[in-house]
């Protein structure tokens, strides 16, 4: 009988020795510096239509992609842009105005707009492939803020037996450093 007492007892005080409370506060986590000399590269703010990950961006009238380096537009095709950088900051795009809708709505003009503002509109009377860049103004933009960047078509062309409606063919639309 001794010994089961003296095993109790032991085990009560085992247990008792065992109990601990956990600590009220906690360390913060390890803090990293951020990395040194992050340049984002000429292209950072350019939207190509041939990468996978232009969809997110697309703000709209901007066709879904079908694995080739353009897509078809709308009245206004839209897209937004990380801005790292407001200095010296242009406008850039790369489209064209296809031969067969050209015969039907003739010369186009084309607004280019950064944030909703004109930047400058330009008067298309040929078809084929066109670029346009232009500075934009640093106090239309704010750095580490996304900017949204169109263009305005005013005139779509009909396709006759669906009745969809096509601007221009779009390849890259963004800003560059």
């Amino acid at each position: 009988m001794f010994l089961i007492r003296a095993a109790c007892l032991l085990l009560c005080v085992l247990c008792l020795a065992a109990c601990d409370r956990l600590p009220q506060s906690y360390p913060p986590p390890e803090q990293r510096q951020p990395v040194a000399g992050f340049n984002p590269g000429p292209d950072a703010m350019m939207v190509s239509m041939e990468d996978s990950d232009a969809d997110p961006v697309i703000v709209k009238d901007i066709y879904p992609g079908t694995g080739i380096p353009w897509r078809w537009t709308k009245q206004e095709p839209t897209v937004k842009v990380l801005v790292f950088s407001t200095e010296s900051v242009k406008f850039s795009a790369d489209f064209a105005i296809w031969d067969d809708s050209f015969k039907t709505t003739g010369p186009l003009e084309i607004s280019f707009l950064v944030n909703g503002k004109l930047l400058d509109k330009i008067r298309y009377t040929t078809p084929g492939k066109k670029h346009f860049e232009k500075p934009v103004p640093a106090d239309w933009l704010a750095g580490n803020t996304e900017a949204t960047v169109a263009l305005s078509v005013d005139k779509l062309y009909i396709a006759p037996r669906s009745g969809d409606e096509y601007g221009v063919i779009l390849s890259r639309l963004g800003l560059k450093p």
